[in-house]
């Protein structure tokens, strides 16, 4: 593999990493002012800089083998891999506009698998923005950085996405929960039981989120929210939820989701404290049912690792994540876990499990 050095013919100045995560449940619920249950994964993104002498900005990628120049921060006509690292640039200066323009080197390197749905793209972002914050010594703080990244994915990339992914990326702890709070940001973090294990299954199924129907279904949350005006679905309870209001099935069916998946978030957060195994994994099972059915964001193959997952003696499984292929996340408990590798070894190999 190529170094730093190997690319710039110099040594890097400063490095920082940002990992990827494992939402256990609350899918679509950040963006809608509701609460998430993220972990922290042992995957992680790392960049490594130094100042660029030659007037422009070199940044290689080392799971591309590419390097890509540039000397102004115009996003690609063909949204490239470049384009994170040019928004991280843009949103930074523009927040530090008395920095002068310092052209650098830039070293990506990952392990991360892209496109799976443990958000690849916001640990580059966070991992690039602690880097710059590093460099020039700006002093930031975790959350700060978290909103930052989040600027770049949702203004300038064009992803209509909440925070969670960001702020666990940089404020998160591997093997704790972080339980969020999207619209104040409030956040808590949650041992897990020593006796819990949680497994990502690859569905192999790649996605893009600008390519895919996630901003689709942003379109139809907000319309929901137009139906039953509220600012955020996050605030109504299911108990509040007045079905009625709502004449378009599609979009009613969107809310349901959300609404009662937020429930199930709270529901989540309770049964890690009380160490209550099997109403977690329900409440993952139920979760991925709405997922699938209301959310309509389950593929075959992923229904399929959830059901094989269930029968291989997984307490709970779901899609984590976006939606649309990807990674599941399964609940084993720590005695059975031998046994459930075992089973899910007949139809998946090793290479496609990850324990977190």
């Amino acid at each position: 593999m190529k170094s730093f050095k190997d690319i710039f013919n110099t040594d890097f100045s400063v490095a920082n990493s940002a990992h990827a995560r494992v939402n256990l449940i609350g899918e679509h619920t950040d963006y809608t002012g509701g609460y998430v249950l993220p972990s922290l994964l042992n995957f992680k993104t790392t960049i490594q800089i130094s100042k660029n002498e030659n007037k422009k900005y070199q940044v290689y990628s080392e799971h591309f083998n590419e390097q890509m120049n540039f000397t102004d921060f115009i996003k690609s006509k063909n949204n490239e891999w470049v384009d994170y690292v040019k928004g991280c640039l843009f949103v930074f200066y523009d927040e530090n506009k008395h920095i002068p323009n310092t052209h650098l080197n830039i070293f990506i390197s990952s392990t991360i698998p892209m496109g799976r749905g443990i958000s690849s793209s916001s640990a580059l972002c966070v991992a690039v923005l602690k880097a710059l914050n590093n460099f020039f010594k700006t002093e930031y703080a975790e959350k700060h950085i978290a909103i930052l990244a989040q600027k770049v994915e949702r203004d300038y990339i064009g992803v209509s996405g909440g925070i969670m992914d960001q702020m666990v990326s940089s404020i998160g702890i591997h093997r704790k929960a972080f339980f969020l709070d999207c619209l104040s940001l409030k956040f808590e973090l949650i041992d897990l039981p020593d006796n819990w294990v949680f497994c990502l299954v690859d569905s192999a199924v790649q996605r893009n989120l600008r390519d895919s129907a996630y901003n689709e279904r942003y379109s139809q949350l907000k319309k929901a929210e137009g139906y039953l005006g509220t600012e955020y679905l996050g605030s109504i309870k299911p108990e509040q939820f007045d079905e009625n209001k709502i004449n378009d099935e599609l979009i009613l069916k969107r809310a349901r989701h959300v609404i009662t998946e937020n429930a199930r978030v709270l529901e989540a957060k309770k049964y890690i404290l009380n160490k209550d195994i099997k109403s977690f994994g329900k409440l993952m099972n139920e979760s991925h049912q709405s997922y699938a059915k209301d959310f309509e964001a389950s593929t075959g193959d992923v229904d399929s690792i959830v059901e094989r997952s269930k029968i291989s003696g997984a307490e709970g499984a779901r899609l984590t994540g976006g939606g649309f292929g990807g990674f599941t996340v399964s609940l084993i408990h720590k005695n059975n876990y031998d046994e459930w590798q075992k089973n899910m070894n007949k139809y998946y190999d090793n290479k496609n499990i990850f324990e977190v």
